[in-house]
């Protein structure tokens, strides 16, 4: 009734609806509050951590830092596809590289692209949520196909590396695939 979010389809009906953020002004503030709860809640140290665990392709870790971000930031009624891919963009955003979310590219629209512009890399994320712990496997080989037939990216021109990501996540855990 504030008008900070809104029915992205007026005649969607049920349980659950997509949501938008009505304009750039609101959108604005939404970013500031994220960006500062992540700052606030999440140690810089942390996230370098993350990114460094992420550039140097070692799934394992960065799950395991990925999945301690979940324990201390999420509730159990944020379980949502949307959520999680929020959830990876607040993690990046502020901390020194150029961070796309859901912006076209290639032939779709990837959830998060990290682009670090200083050394010509770049790092693509889908994210899927799982049904089920017993998903995740096959949810992460779905988001690495959507990755390649999106052609995300091949619109990277001038990037020297680029590394991609399938992340699926069930409750507080993650599973990472690299391509």
């Amino acid at each position: 009734m504030t008008g900070y979010i809104t029915k992205a389809d007026a005649g969607e009906e049920g349980e659950t609806v997509s949501l938008k953020i009505p304009n750039r002004e609101i959108a604005s503030i939404f970013e500031d509050t994220v960006v500062r709860f992540f700052t606030d809640t999440v140690s810089s140290d942390t996230v370098k951590e993350l990114i460094n665990t992420l550039w140097d392709k070692d799934e394992v870790h960065a799950m395991e830092i990925i999945s301690g971000l979940l324990w201390d930031t999420i509730s159990y009624n944020d379980y949502h596809e949307d959520y999680y891919h929020a959830f990876l963009a607040g993690v990046f955003v502020g901390r020194g590289y150029s961070v796309d979310s859901n912006k076209e590219k290639g032939l779709g629209r990837p959830d998060i692209l990290l682009k670090d512009k200083k050394n010509r890399r770049a790092i693509i994320i889908e994210a899927k949520k799982s049904d089920k712990e017993s998903d995740m496997d096959k949810d992460c080989k779905e988001a690495i196909k959507q990755i390649v037939k999106g052609k995300y990216a091949e619109c990277l021109k001038g990037y020297e590396q680029i590394i991609c990501y399938g992340a699926a996540f069930f409750q507080k855990q993650v599973k990472l695939k690299l391509k």
